[in-house]
């Protein structure tokens, strides 16, 4: 009889395009398991077509009343193993009262969360390896074999859905390369500001002809509206315009993609498009974009990486020039 298998991994979107791999290497190592993952809502459209996973199961949101409905779905799956991902209390209550006798996570513990865990296996953040590398070595744990060099995070985008992406982006003016910018991220420290996407974005047009869209939520859209003010030249807004499967086929479009430590970010890596991201108060060793296409811009501040979600400083960010970013995006296009 098929293993029933739980990925618990329902937040948040770059931390669930890093653990891709991991579930495609379940997959790799247990061809007959049925394997479900459970996922927030929002993020469900990215996972529920791949070929590496049975089932979805959507995390409905927090507190009790949610976190009780979903342990009454799973046990009905009657779950062999969980995999946790997640790693935080939260997730190790419904992996252990899921009804599974195995349960395995990360070798550290957060939260409290290691009291409900069988096994800790794996390789940790604290070693200095990527949350890819983190994740995926859980399940090499689990299979008892060497962690693969092949990793990748590539998620598949139909072509109906390339389609209409082509369709939203058919007016952007120029005859050069695509460029996708994804100027917004959720913690303010993270973000690059309004003139230096607007530096960015003009020095990509004036010297290639380059067609500039610019992407994120309805809630992002004054802010780009005020990016694209400070430009001398045309681009096209689509924040709030795209699901988030339309979202990655817009990247996937694109030729070049520019943004900051954000889940847009990885969605660009996962997609296969050359990808320059700015990073400042986080650590790219563990959260950067993951592949060969892919290129960090940082200028380290002696307190970085500080990861608050607010600063005053911003030097680390402040530093980080447009006509450094350009030259790293032309490496990545001519490369």
């Amino acid at each position: 009889m098929a293993l029933n298998i739980l990925v618990v991994k329902y937040s948040s979107l770059g931390d669930i395009i890093n653990a891709v791999p991991a579930v495609k290497l379940l997959r790799a190592g247990m061809p007959d398991a049925r394997i479900h993952w459970l996922i927030n809502k929002a993020y469900a459209p990215l996972i529920e077509d791949v070929p590496f996973v049975d089932e979805v199961i959507i995390a409905e949101g927090r507190g009790l009343g949610p976190t009780l409905r979903a342990i009454s779905v799973l046990r009905r799956r009657r779950i062999d193993l969980v995999v946790d991902l997640q790693g935080l209390l939260k997730s190790a209550v419904i992996g252990y009262f899921s009804g599974a006798s195995r349960r395995v996570s990360f070798p550290y513990t957060r939260e409290g969360s290691g009291v409900f865990y069988s096994e800790k296996l794996g390789e940790s953040r604290r070693d200095g390896v990527h949350a890819v590398v983190e994740n995926a070595s859980v399940v090499a744990g689990i299979l008892g074999r060497d962690l693969p060099t092949d990793l990748s995070t590539e998620l598949p985008v139909g072509e109906s859905v390339i389609n209409e992406a082509r369709k939203l982006i058919k007016d952007v003016k120029g005859s050069g390369p695509l460029l996708a910018l994804s100027p917004t991220s959720r913690w303010d420290s993270k973000m690059w500001g309004v003139a230096s996407f607007a530096a960015l974005a003009d020095i990509f047009i004036e010297k290639n002809d380059a067609r500039v869209v610019f992407t994120g939520t309805a809630d992002d859209r004054g802010y780009i509206k005020g990016i694209i003010k400070k430009m001398r030249n045309k681009a096209i807004n689509l924040a709030g315009k795209t699901d988030i499967k339309q979202l990655a086929a817009v990247f996937k479009l694109a030729d070049i993609y520019v943004g900051c430590d954000s889940g847009a970010t990885h969605i660009a890596a996962s997609q296969g498009t050359a990808v320059v991201a700015v990073f400042g108060p986080t650590d790219p060793a563990y959260t950067g974009p993951y592949g060969d296409n892919a290129e960090v811009v940082s200028m380290k501040a002696s307190c970085s990486p500080c990861r608050k979600r607010e600063c005053k400083d911003l030097r680390c960010m402040h530093r980080v020039s447009a006509n450094m970013v350009y030259d790293a995006a032309m490496r990545r296009l001519n490369s």
